[in-house]
């Protein structure tokens, strides 16, 4: 049952005992309105923020984080929205429908035959992060569409971090010389946001399992209000080598 359908319900069923229990029982009366009237409340204010989201775009943002690919260039809908994107590269975020578009990469300058072609389905009011990555263990292009969250506790920051290494098949995120904060992070996974204090942290990105470092991080800088993705990328045993991008919207 949805959350909407609950409070509806609630909202008739109390509204029901109020009125049954108003001449018999006027305490009962009493202590059933109000919740009545709460429910009601809460099933209007999710009516109307629903109308609002159908009202409103996705939010989409590209990020080039496939080592060994060329520049590309991204098509939705059969048009184009970026040109020459390079490894590394993200563009701000683009107002678009909701609805489900088809995605072609080409070859940067070329528009016959893709190196990706597949559907991407984009909700009224989500943020999106559409990461274009290497496939395990070979050289073809892959998406990941990655939902952002950009509303942060007041006062606070918060941080994930999201795989897109190939040649690591699982990490994990601890402080340095300190605690796993996030573990067994696979290969084109995305942890969980962490809240936090603003703050510097020196992490490290560990072997899953293992005090093996292969990436240090230090003094990762978190500012107030700000939501951060650190995305791992490159490769732990060749060139480009392991690095990570630190992204927020």
């Amino acid at each position: 049952m949805s959350d909407k359908q609950s409070y509806s319900q609630k909202s008739v069923t109390y509204d029901l005992l109020s009125s049954y229990y108003k001449n018999s029982d006027p305490q009962l009366h009493d202590y059933y309105f109000p919740k009545h009237l709460k429910s009601l409340e809460k099933s209007t204010q999710q009516l109307r923020s629903e109308q609002m989201n159908v009202l409103l775009p996705a939010q989409v943002r590209f990020l080039h984080a496939a080592p060994t690919a060329p520049s590309f260039d991204v098509y939705v809908n059969e048009m184009p929205i970026l040109k020459n994107f390079s490894y590394k590269e993200n563009n701000g975020y683009l107002p678009l429908p909701a609805g489900k578009y088809p995605l072609e990469i080409y070859r940067s300058g070329q528009s016959a035959l893709p190196l990706l072609s597949c559907k991407v389905t984009l909700e009224s009011g989500t943020f999106y992060t559409i990461a274009l990555a290497s496939a395990l263990a070979n050289e073809s292009l892959n998406m990941l569409s990655i939902e952002d969250n950009p509303f942060v506790p007041p006062n606070e920051a918060k941080v994930r971090f999201i795989q897109l290494s190939h040649d690591l098949l699982s990490v994990d995120i601890a402080v340095k010389d300190g605690d796993v904060v996030f573990d067994q992070l696979h290969f084109r996974k995305a942890s969980e946001y962490l809240n936090i204090h603003p703050m510097i942290v020196d992490f490290e990105v560990r072997i899953a399992g293992t005090k093996e470092i292969a990436l240090p991080l230090p003094n990762k800088a978190f500012q107030v209000n700000t939501p951060t993705t650190i995305y791992l990328i490159g490769s732990n045993r060749q060139s480009p080598s392991l690095e990570t991008l630190t992204l927020s919207p």
